[in-house]
């Protein structure tokens, strides 16, 4: 074998050998050891956003139209479920409550069942604030060792009106799921603007 042979060969294992470092250490700190269950699994799958041409299956988060009691959503800094609904009502229930955020508050849904498969996150919004304002959404990955691992979702400009969120990227879990995440959690954060929320939903299957 080459001296020139040989060194390729040598930095083909020491990149490999690093990568591996990295994954686990990846694992390690992602909560890729496994989520235990969920708090829901709400399998009654429908097309909420086909009337904004989005034909995708969906599924409702645990509490995620904040019409009933039951799964809780963990509330702080102003967030609050009052009166007042998105006007599709694309739950068909009549509903007519719905997610407060004023400026600098949080909320973080119960934990929702999670697949390799689930792409992506979707709800109903309208905020109103200053420019600058955005409403950040987390995915939240807690370990059965209770490492908390929190992904960036991406954010919501405020609007005036009601309006389907945009896809709120969920690609990175789909990598965790392989190796244990079973749930997830969405977390929202309200900066510079208030926000109301309504029908949060997760993506269960890929789309071509």
């Amino acid at each position: 074998m080459t001296r020139r042979r040989a060194a390729i060969l040598l930095v083909t294992a020491l990149a490999a050998t690093a990568a591996l470092a990295a994954a686990t250490a990846q694992s390690a700190e992602g909560g890729l050891i496994g989520t235990g269950a969920a708090s829901g699994c709400d399998m009654a799958a429908s097309h909420p956003f086909e009337a904004w041409g989005d034909n995708a299956n969906y599924l409702l988060v645990p509490g995620g139209s904040f019409e009933a009691a039951g799964a809780e959503w963990t509330l702080s800094r102003g967030a609050y479920v009052g009166p007042g609904n998105e006007p599709f009502n694309t739950e068909g229930d009549n509903g007519s409550r719905s997610l407060y955020l004023l400026p600098g508050a949080s909320a973080t849904s119960p934990t929702s069942c999670f697949q390799l498969g689930d792409w992506h996150a979707r709800f109903f919004v309208r905020g109103t604030g200053l420019r600058s304002g955005r409403l950040e959404v987390d995915v939240v990955v807690r370990s059965l060792l209770g490492v908390l691992t929190v992904l960036d979702g991406g954010s919501v400009a405020p609007s005036g009106d009601w309006r389907p969120s945009p896809r709120i990227g969920m690609l990175i879990c789909n990598v965790t799921s392989l190796v244990g995440t079973k749930a997830v959690a969405l977390r929202f954060r309200a900066v510079n603007a208030a926000f109301q929320i309504d029908d949060v939903y997760i993506d269960p299957w890929k789309d071509f």
